[in-house]
């Protein structure tokens, strides 16, 4: 269930968490743990799972790359586990993002951060953790959160 303190996790706290490799995995790993043990209200996205499954799986991204076999289930295990929503597009989001687009003369490769954004605000959340909070610090509509800050 959405409540004001659900988060939108963003793709790449999901790529930190399952590469060991990566300078935040350790605080990654626990802050999707902490959301699927319904301690931190998380939530998810298709696009999210989309752009996790094209990260993990391109080695031009990632050294460790997964299969993918591996990257599904990675996803079917967030579908299925714990205390997770899955919040979706619909008509709302569409006139969310036009009007986001306008306000923020978004084009090129930052629109799909602000279908994030369209996504959340349709579905009434308004906070996202992420490691890349530049890319969202602009939408003054949402509160942006690296999840490293908390995570105990």
């Amino acid at each position: 269930m959405i409540t004001s303190e659900t988060g939108l996790v963003d793709a790449n706290v999901l790529v930190y968490a399952i590469n060991e490799n990566a300078e935040y995995h350790s605080a990654a790993l626990k802050f999707v743990e902490s959301g699927l043990n319904g301690e931190i209200p998380i939530s998810f996205t298709p696009q999210v799972f989309s752009e996790f499954f094209a990260t993990v799986t391109n080695p031009k991204r990632i050294a460790s790359v997964l299969s993918r076999e591996d990257a599904l289930s990675e996803i079917e295990n967030y579908f299925l586990k714990g205390e997770s929503d899955i919040v979706f597009v619909h008509q709302g989001t569409l006139d969310k993002m036009i009007a986001l687009i306008k306000k923020y003369q978004v084009s090129a490769q930052d629109v799909f951060d602000l279908q994030i954004v369209a996504t959340m605000l349709s579905n009434n959340v308004t906070r996202i953790y992420t490691y890349n909070e530049k890319d969202f610090s602009r939408y003054t509509e949402i509160e942006v959160l690296n999840p490293s800050s908390v995570i105990h």
